[in-house]
């Protein structure tokens, strides 16, 4: 996990770009983050694989999210401060969501792009909240944890938009996943009880009864799912010293992607895989020597959208699940990373 975050601090880094081509077009389309001009900003790659710079000038530009109604939101930096900002996914209706003298960071959209979920600091404490905010009115709801730290995952959304899954410390600034509804009611702490070392990469299934997480289990990270009705987990990965990372559901609820070290467990190399929802029928899907992280899916679910060291910086890729195929998006020697898969359009 080291290594995933030593990537994602290169966004406030220089990289130098060097012949970027287009490559492999396809019916995905991705924002990420790019520091290929010397300094971390959100591009767009649309279906036909044509890229453009959404954010541009001197500054650090991070954490993009997509909504369903075609605007994306970011955190910029704003003075000593990171505030979020929401910008059309053609560049224009650029603007900073609040005017509080807050900190704030990984936004997240509901599934009808109207309301972002964020955290949210002050600069003198170091109490974090989550935040959602409707984007049209400003009305705010705020959830004050038991601890100090939301994060730094974002928030995620349920599909019909009532819950939301996060990482947040517990009273002994633990990290451990919670569940909250919409309106702010019901936070409560669903693996605290089972991964006492703490817990991390928390996924809503699409029906918002099932959380996927994992658990720190004194030198391995298990993939478990939790019944948020019953509250029964079940570990997915049982038996053998792999660790685990990114667990995510199919847009159908059907199954997981993931990025592990199983095929490499001496070495510590990940790849990408893909299990049932069950835990069964588990594929190697990238199978690479180099480190591959970060899994996304496609909104048909029909392919996975990771990044990858394979050329010696992070760059970003896609498998077809149906054929094995792969292909790498623009190819050069700076850094792609913090990528989001554009969703489906809402419907009214």
């Amino acid at each position: 996990m080291f290594l995933r975050s030593t990537i994602f601090a290169l966004t406030a880094a220089a990289g130098a770009l060097c012949g970027v081509a287009q490559a492999g077009a396809t019916d995905t389309s991705v924002a990420f983050v790019s520091i290929r001009s010397g300094d971390a900003h959100i591009y767009v790659r649309d279906a036909q694989g044509d890229e453009r710079m959404l954010t541009s000038g001197k500054g650090v530009n991070t954490q993009p999210a997509w909504s369903s109604t075609g605007k994306l939101a970011f955190s910029r930096r704003v003075g000593a401060l990171n505030k979020i900002h929401v910008v059309n996914e053609d560049g224009s209706g650029l603007r900073q969501v609040t005017d509080s003298a807050r900190g704030e960071a990984a936004p997240s959209w509901s599934p009808d792009g109207r309301a972002l979920a964020y955290y949210s600091t002050a600069a003198d404490s170091p109490q974090t909240e989550l935040r959602i905010t409707q984007v049209a009115s400003g009305a705010t709801v705020i959830v004050a944890g038991q601890g100090t730290a939301m994060g730094p995952s974002a928030p995620m959304w349920s599909a019909d938009g009532k819950r939301l899954a996060l990482i947040a410390a517990d009273a002994k600034n633990v990290a451990q996943v919670w569940i909250v509804e919409h309106d702010g009611s019901g936070f409560r702490d669903v693996s605290g009880q089972l991964a006492k070392r703490g817990a991390g990469w928390a996924s809503l299934a699409p029906d918002g009864q099932r959380v996927v997480w994992v658990g720190d289990m004194r030198g391995t990270w298990p993939i478990i799912v939790t019944d948020l009705k019953t509250g029964e987990s079940k570990d997915l990965t049982v038996g053998g010293t792999a660790s685990h990372e990114s667990p995510r559901w199919s847009p159908d609820g059907h199954q997981i992607v993931f990025a592990s070290n199983r095929d490499d467990p001496g070495g510590g190399r990940n790849d990408i895989f893909v299990m049932d929802a069950d835990g069964t029928n588990v594929r190697n899907l990238s199978r690479h020597a180099a480190e591959d992280f970060d899994p996304k899916w496609s909104p048909d679910g029909r392919s996975i959208v990771f990044a990858s060291l394979r050329t010696g910086t992070s760059l970003l890729y896609e498998v077809d699940l149906a054929t094995g195929s792969t292909h790498p998006f623009a190819q050069h020697k700076s850094h792609d990373m913090d990528h989001v898969v554009r969703p489906l359009a809402a419907l009214h």
